[in-house]
C-alpha cells in the first residue's frame, strides 16, 4: 500500500551563516575514454568509432561537477599518478572546481574504455594504481580539516592492492570529526563501510545484489534488501533504479518511491553519482529527505539525458516536473 506523507523533519538543520563544504574523495580515478559504435564489434577484426568522449572520471569527481552545478562548496581530492593523471588534474582546472591532489610516482592513472552502442553500454576498466601507506596518511590529513555539518562522500572503486576495508579505515580514522560520510562503492569495501555508519549509501540494483547475495527482478522486490542496509547500519539509502528512478530508505524505517521523468537517454554514464550530487546538495542545503531525493532524480535523469554531465538549467527543468516522493508502507 502507498500513501503521501510529510517528510520525517529526520534532516539536520545547519549552522546558520554556514554552508556546509562537501570534499570527494576519488580514490581511484580514470581517464574515461567513451566511444560510440553504431555497426556491430567484429571479433579479430578492425572497428572504428562514430563518436568519442574523453572526461575526468570518477565517482567524486563527477558528484563535484554535479555540487558546483548546483553551487555547494566542493572540493576534489584524489590518487594521480603519470601522464593520464596530469590530464585529469589539467581538465579538472578548467572546471575551477578546488582540487588537491596526491601524486604517486612511477606508475600511471588507470583508463577506462566505455563502448556505446545501441544494446548498451560495455566498460573495461583499469585496476588503477597502488597507494602507499604513507600517500594514504597524507589524505587523511587533508582530509581533516573538515567538522561538524560538512560532508565527505568515499567514491568509487578503492586503490590496487588495498584491503576491503579501506575506506571503512578512513571511516574510522576520521570518526571524530563530526563529518557526515557518503559512501558510493561496491562489494566488500561497501560492506566494510556500511558497519560505521554512514550518512548515505548510494547502490544500484545489481550491487544491491552483488553485495547480499540475491536476485532482485523488480524495484519492489528491492524493499526488504534496502531495510536491510539500514538494519545493517547506514542511515539513509538511496537506491537507484535507472530509469525507474529511486528509492530512499531512512533509519526510521521509512521508504520513499520516485519515479524517474521521460526523455532520452543519450549517456547513462555518471548519471548514478550526478544522483548522488543532488541529492547531497538538497541535504547540504538544510532540505528535507524527501526534497533530497528529488533533487537525486532530477539531477541523475538529467545527467542521463546529455552527453555529459548536466548543467543546472537541465537540473532544474526537470525538478521542476517532478511529483513530490510516495512513501511506501
Amino acid at each position: 500500500m502507498m500513501k503521501q506523507k510529510k517528510n520525517s523533519g529526520a534532516e539536520k538543520k545547519q549552522p546558520a551563516g554556514r554552508l556546509p563544504m562537501i570534499a570527494t574523495v576519488t580514490a581511484n580515478p580514470a581517464v574515461d575514454y567513451t566511444v560510440t559504435v553504431n555497426d556491430p564489434i567484429g571479433i579479430n577484426a578492425v572497428n572504428r568509432t562514430d563518436d568519442e568522449l574523453i572526461t575526468a572520471g570518477g565517482k567524486g569527481i563527477n558528484v563535484s561537477l554535479v555540487l558546483q552545478q548546483l553551487g555547494i562548496p566542493t572540493t576534489v581530492y584524489g590518487f594521480l599518478a603519470g601522464a593520464t593523471g596530469s590530464m585529469i588534474a589539467e581538465r579538472l582546472q578548467r572546471t575551477q572546481i578546488p582540487t588537491d591532489w596526491i601524486y604517486v610516482p612511477d606508475q600511471m592513472t588507470r583508463i577506462n574504455l566505455k563502448i556505446r552502442q545501441a544494446s548498451g553500454v560495455t566498460e573495461l576498466n583499469g585496476k588503477g594504481v597502488s597507494v602507499s601507506q604513507t600517500e594514504s596518511a597524507q589524505m587523511l590529513e587533508k582530509l581533516r580539516r573538515y567538522g561538524d555539518s560538512d560532508y565527505i562522500v568515499l567514491a568509487g572503486t578503492i586503490p590496487a592492492a588495498a584491503p576491503a576495508d579501506y575506506y571503512a579505515g578512513m571511516m574510522e580514522a576520521l570518526s571524530e570529526s563530526g563529518v557526515r560520510f557518503a559512501v558510493d562503492t561496491t562489494g566488500e569495501p561497501l560492506r566494510h563501510a556500511i558497519e560505521k555508519k554512514p550518512f548515505v549509501i548510494k547502490p544500484n540494483l545489481p550491487e544491491l545484489c552483488g553485495l547480499l547475495g540475491v536476485q532482485i527482478d523488480t524495484w519492489w522486490d528491492a524493499l526488504p534488501y534496502g531495510k536491510q542496509l539500514i538494519d545493517m547500519g547506514a542511515q539513509n539509502v538511496l537506491l537507484s533504479l535507472g530509469g525507474e528512478g529511486a528509492l530512499l530508505f531512512t533509519e526510521e524505517h521509512r521508504v520513499w518511491h520516485l519515479s524517474a521523468p521521460h526523455g532520452t537517454v543519450k549517456n547513462a554514464v555518471g548519471s548514478g553519482d550526478a544522483m548522488l550530487g543532488g541529492f547531497l546538495a538538497a541535504c547540504a542545503s538544510g532540505q528535507p529527505l524527501t526534497e533530497a531525493l528529488r533533487m537525486g532524480v532530477a539531477a541523475g535523469s538529467a545527467t542521463a539525458f546529455s552527453e555529459w554531465i548536466a548543467h543546472r538549467s537541465q537540473i532544474d527543468a526537470l525538478l521542476a516536473q517532478l511529483p513530490q516522493p510516495t512513501e511506501l508502507l
